[in-house]
């Protein structure tokens, strides 16, 4: 609050943004100061937004004790927050075309959000500035800066230079997934066929049909066939769903880092790094990290050699022909698989060593009697050398080796449940230890204790 004179107050908003005048009647009915003089002093302490028309007015009309407006300061103008322009539509769905002749062609898939390598997906539009304000006092009141945003991306996708565009690394579909933008890569095809060929493709792959003879699938994702899958050979990241069911024709079939999960397996090789389920797995050989689950009113394992990680598990394994049905549980099928290679390894590098020994001790002889030429003298050299790297590698396959069965023998604390009846002629191992089913059994057990496989209840 200021005061101009005896019967004139000044007075200033607490924000700074108005002032105000005050006249009071001191029944002397004049001013001591002379109104331009008023005038001049008040512009001294306002400094912006003044009205000095109101203010003449108020003073020569002399509006006794009412407090009128005189300034008004200015409001600062706050910057506006930046946003992210998509250059696709959010909200539709992501369905793949496929072409009159039932080939696939990426570059035409019948959606909205299809993009081609290089496309700007999104770009940042940055905020915007304001504008300071000022009280009526001068001082200047700072705006609000406006929020620059996050933009966020995922699979398939580059950010520019700038830092403002993100545009795409690969064909494929673009989507908005948990805030994050994403290129996708999807096929669906009726059959993986002559029409269709192989599928080598950086993502999940969904077949309407079968996946016939001779044919691939390689999928950096899921694969999902809804009908069988024939002679043709799977190998992917995700999981893989066989709706009717595997016929491998005593081929690999499917190699995962997923779990696969289908009707029956037949005749098949097939390795998943997490877990097998099925009705029924026929003379195949299924290797499965975890556990492999045969479920059903069938349930059954019969021929081939099932080896898991954790469990197996079936209503019915073996036949009443006593048909060969190996089951093996308890270790890492990887680790077995590994120690089998450096047995096999060491049994070949045993046999070459004793060949090079046999041409040393006859180049030796040769060498006493002063009858090795030069070219049997170079033979002799890197023959010496060959035995050297190879005594080196026995002996570093050796230690893997012995290494590798202790692993075995620790990790051994897999089961095989029986739900119903294991038939003879099925050979159970569960870690280095084996045991034959001699008679039929119901609804067990096997699992190892003090180095032996014992049969425990269901």
């Amino acid at each position: 609050m200021y005061k101009i004179s005896q019967n004139i107050v000044l007075d200033i908003s607490k924000d700074g943004m108005n002032g105000y005048i005050e006249l009071h009647n001191d029944d002397k009915g004049y001013f001591e100061k002379d109104i331009n003089q008023i005038i001049e002093e008040i512009k001294g302490i306002i400094k912006i937004g003044l009205k000095e028309d109101e203010l003449r007015s108020v003073l020569l009309n002399k509006y006794y004790d009412d407090k009128v407006c005189i300034a008004e300061g200015i409001s600062p103008i706050d910057g506006k927050d930046g946003y992210i322009e998509y250059h696709f539509n959010l909200e539709k769905n992501l369905t793949p075309k496929i072409s009159v002749d039932g080939t696939v062609d990426y570059r035409e898939l019948d959606i909205i959000n299809n993009v081609n390598r290089g496309d700007i997906l999104a770009e940042i539009i940055p905020p915007k500035e304001g504008k300071d304000g000022y009280k009526v006092t001068g001082e200047s009141i700072p705006y609000k800066k406006g929020k620059k945003p996050l933009l966020r991306y995922g699979k398939n996708i580059r950010l520019l230079d700038n830092g403002n565009y993100i545009v795409a690394e690969k064909d494929g579909l673009v989507e908005l997934k948990d805030g994050k933008v994403i290129v996708s890569e999807i096929f669906e095809v009726p059959n993986v066929d002559s029409k269709v060929g192989n599928i080598y493709f950086n993502g999940a792959v969904v077949v309407k049909g079968s996946a016939l003879n001779g044919f691939q699938i390689k999928a950096d994702g899921d694969v999902e066939i809804n009908g069988l899958v024939e002679g043709a050979y799977i190998e992917n990241t995700g999981d893989v769903i066989v709706r009717q069911g595997i016929q491998g024709y005593n081929r690999l079939t499917a190699k995962t880092r997923g779990s696969i999960t289908t009707k029956f397996v037949e005749n098949a090789i097939i390795e998943s790094n997490r877990s097998v389920t099925a009705e029924a797995i026929m003379h195949s050989q299924i290797t499965a990290k975890e556990n492999i689950i045969v479920i059903g009113k069938k349930g059954l394992i019969v021929g081939g050699v099932c080896r898991a990680g954790k469990e197996i598990r079936a209503k019915t394994i073996g036949s009443t022909m006593a048909t060969t049905t190996i089951l093996e549980v308890g270790v890492d099928p990887s680790v077995k698989e590994r120690n089998e290679q450096i047995k096999n390894s060491i049994s070949v590098i045993e046999d070459n060593l004793d060949k090079i020994t046999k041409s040393l001790n006859l180049l030796d002889n040769l060498k006493k009697a002063n009858r090795l030429d030069d070219k049997k003298m170079e033979m002799y050299i890197k023959l010496l050398k060959t035995k050297g790297n190879l005594v080196q590698e026995l002996k570093d396959l050796k230690e893997e080796y012995q290494i590798s069965k202790e692993k075995i023998e620790n990790l051994s604390r897999g089961r095989i449940k029986v739900e119903d009846i294991i038939y003879p002629g099925v050979r159970i191992n569960i870690g280095n230890s084996s045991y034959f089913v001699r008679d039929e059994m119901r609804r067990c057990t096997f699992y190892r204790d003090e180095g032996e496989i014992k049969v425990g209840p269901y």
